[in-house]
């Protein structure tokens, strides 16, 4: 239930909150659910595209290095939880 209401907040946060209270519901998010952060990422890029205004989408891009780090910091926690 926490999982999807933060998922839901923080999807929301990108079109309500300015970018660094996003930013920080993305890496809180990120604990819980890794991929929140790819997602909105990709939202944030489908509802702010402008035509010729930059060739990469940053958006996404920093959401796909969130995700990476969270799935790695959970499967170093995971293990070092497991393992110890």
């Amino acid at each position: 239930m926490i999982r999807g209401a933060l998922t839901l907040v923080a999807l929301a946060s990108v079109i309500f909150f300015p970018w660094p209270l996003t930013a920080v519901l993305m890496l809180v998010s990120s604990s819980l659910e890794p991929l929140v952060p790819l997602a909105a990422g990709i939202f944030a890029d489908t509802l702010y595209y402008t035509p010729k205004a930059g060739v990469l989408p940053f958006f996404t891009l920093f959401g796909a290095l969130t995700t990476v780090v969270a799935l790695l910091v959970r499967s170093r926690l995971r293990t070092g939880i497991i393992g110890g």
